[in-house]
């Protein structure tokens, strides 16, 4: 069997199915597995039931809305990314991202 190497120029990408972004805010799970490292998240909701009667303290439920799993050393460097990332501080600039083109 032929031995594969890996990209020596950046990867093109694209998203042809318009991957939809989702709102996590509710508990999360990193298990590592041999090596696999399995990301849950989840969004809290409140009970449909309570709420449709008119609870106004209804219990609150995570629903499972994402699972990512990624080999150990993608998931590490994603942990050093965003450690990276998130210690700079934000600057609001009031202004869209340059990658954004305006439509007028």
């Amino acid at each position: 069997m032929p031995i594969m190497h890996p990209p020596t120029r950046p990867i093109e990408i694209s998203d042809p199915n318009n991957v939809p972004e989702i709102f996590v805010h509710g508990p999360f799970n990193i298990m590592n597995a041999g090596g696999i490292v399995h990301f849950t998240f989840t969004a809290a909701r409140p009970s449909p039931k309570e709420l449709l009667n008119g609870s106004t303290a209804p219990e609150f439920h995570a629903i499972v809305a994402c699972r990512l799993v990624m080999p150990l050393e993608m998931a590490r460097q994603l942990s050093r990314t965003l450690a990276g990332s998130l210690s700079k501080p934000v600057q609001l600039t009031g202004t869209m991202p340059e990658t954004f083109i305006r439509l007028n």
